[in-house]
Order: C-alpha cells, then structure tokens, then sequence
C-alpha cells in the first residue's frame, strides 16, 4: 500500500467504524447492561473475527469471489440465532440490581464467542471487505506488508468505536441502576440485541 492509499484508508475506514451498526450496537448495548470492563472480553472476540475476516479477504480474495452468497447467509442465521437467544434471555431478566443478572452470568469465552461469531457470520462485514480491500492494494507491493497495514488500522479504529459506544451505554446504565428501571434497561438491551441479529441477516 502506497503512503498515498494508506492516507485515504484511515480516514475511510475511521467514518465506516463510528458508525452505528451491528457491532458497535452490540459493544453499546453489553456497555450497557455489563460495563466496560466485561464489555471488554466481547471487544476482544469482535477484533479477532475482524482480523480473520480482513486475512482471508487479503489472502483469499479471488477464491471467495467465486463463493456462492449462501455459505454466507447460512453463517448469518447461525449468528442471529445466538444473538436473538441472548436477547430472550435479557427480556426474561427480572431480578434486582443487588443480584447478578442472566446477562451478567456470561463468563468472559461466551462475551468472546459472542464477539467473534458477530463479526464472522456478518456477510455484509465480508462484502464491505471483498468491495473496499481490493481498491486499496497495490498489485506491485507486498501482500504481507499491506495485510499487517490494513489489519493496524482497521483493529486500532474498531477498538476506539467501539470503546466509544461501550462507554456511552455504561453511562446510561449507570443513570437508570436502579430496581425500578431494571426491566427497563435489559428490554432496552434486548431489543438493541434483536436488532444487531436484524442487521446480520438483513
């Protein structure tokens, strides 16, 4: 990649990162009923799926151009199963704020898988890669260089927005911690949830 090529892909791929979709409503939406810190184990997973995925575009790239758009809508149902399961389960929430609740009895490989299958099983996460990498490659350079380039500033911008919008739900988490809007605040979370499983598939 061009020095020229890696000035216009920071600033494109830092627009595509702050906006809200799939995962950065996720990292919202766990910042949200989990805070930060365990927020962080789905942050994680979300990354390393994004580093697979941004890998096999990179390295495979004229071989998933010839795969058939059903691997990945099969990959997307899979995804928003699990992700629709998690959101029955906040719905379901009922308990105080003094004790753990369903959400909050994730343990740390569970908030990672949720992170990785996201990014993963997302097709559009694929397509956006498969239709912008290709753009940004110079043909004459190293694979392996542009891969490393690509993967530090994809990886730096997803963490940042992501941080960013964990933050901002466990604000908002702290503002409602009370018994009262318990039920509140995990239907809130629940139905955010069913919406990142919508983006999946839709």
């Amino acid at each position: 990649m061009t020095p020229d090529l890696l000035l216009l892909f920071i600033p494109t791929i830092a627009a595509v990162s702050l906006t809200l979709g799939m995962c950065m409503t996720l990292a919202f939406t766990l910042g949200l009923t989990l805070g930060y810190r365990r927020t962080l184990w789905m942050m994680l997973g979300e990354l390393a799926g994004v580093a697979l995925v941004v890998t096999l575009t990179v390295l495979l790239l004229s071989w998933l151009l010839t795969l058939d758009t059903l691997y990945f809508n099969a990959l997307a149902l899979v995804g928003a199963a699990y992700l629709l399961w998690i959101a029955w389960q906040l719905w379901h929430s009922h308990e105080h704020f003094g004790v753990r609740t369903r959400s909050n009895q994730l343990a740390p490989v569970a908030l990672v898988l949720l992170g990785f299958s996201t990014a993963v099983m997302n097709p559009k996460g694929w397509a956006f890669m498969i239709a912008l990498l290709p753009g940004f490659m110079d043909p004459e350079a190293s694979k392996g260089q542009q891969l490393v380039a690509f993967l530090a500033v994809m990886l730096t911008t997803e963490f940042l927005s992501m941080s960013l919008y964990a933050g901002g739900g466990k604000w908002l988490g702290r503002v409602l911690k009370n018994d009262a809007n318990l039920v509140l605040l995990n239907r809130v979370a629940a139905v955010l949830m069913v919406a990142v499983a919508g983006l999946v598939v839709v």
